[in-house]
């Protein structure tokens, strides 16, 4: 592997986890953009965007859960909850559903990979909501990195064959 693959997968890298953190950034703008200047491959774009997206989310979990710990988030009296209405009843049963599914041995893995292949749950919520809940740090950086890399490297390997046909 030369010099310019290794650059390449840092800038992408970078890119990708800038992504991360701030949403707007968005990675199949850069696989588009990559291609159509040739500027990088598309196992390269892919390989990076993954690896600094599933990096950037790990950060942002690691910021949620020890968020907690930083005397200037720490409450300065203990809040008592309003009494729950009917939608706040319903939007608890909800998200108790969602954090016992995430906790799962089987299923919740399963679901953190889909957040980053698919965005189904979408990626950015789920990483603040799982930060909240038991879920091993190691489970949640492989599969969200896992399921970052899958997609950008499809994407951008389709994207590749569909510039190259129609240019």
């Amino acid at each position: 592997m030369s010099g310019e693959f290794w650059w390449q997968l840092a800038l992408a890298l970078g890119y990708g986890f800038f992504g991360a953190i701030i949403p707007v950034v968005n990675g199949e703008a850069l696989i588009v953009a990559a291609l159509a200047t040739g500027f990088i491959g598309p196992v390269e774009v892919g390989l990076g965007l993954g690896l600094g997206q599933g990096i950037g989310k790990m950060v942002l979990f690691q910021l949620v859960r020890q968020g907690r710990r930083i005397p200037l988030f720490t409450p300065r009296a203990e809040r008592t909850e309003p009494a729950a209405g009917t939608w706040r009843a319903r939007w608890k049963r909800i998200v108790d559903w969602g954090i016992r599914l995430v906790e799962h041995p089987q299923w919740g893995p399963l679901g953190i990979f889909l957040s980053g292949s698919l965005s189904i749950p979408p990626n950015y919520l789920t990483t603040l909501l799982v930060a909240g809940t038991r879920i091993n740090f190691v489970v949640f950086g492989v599969f969200m990195t896992l399921g970052f890399t899958a997609r950008y490297v499809v994407l951008a390997l389709l994207a590749a064959g569909l510039l190259d046909r129609f240019f």
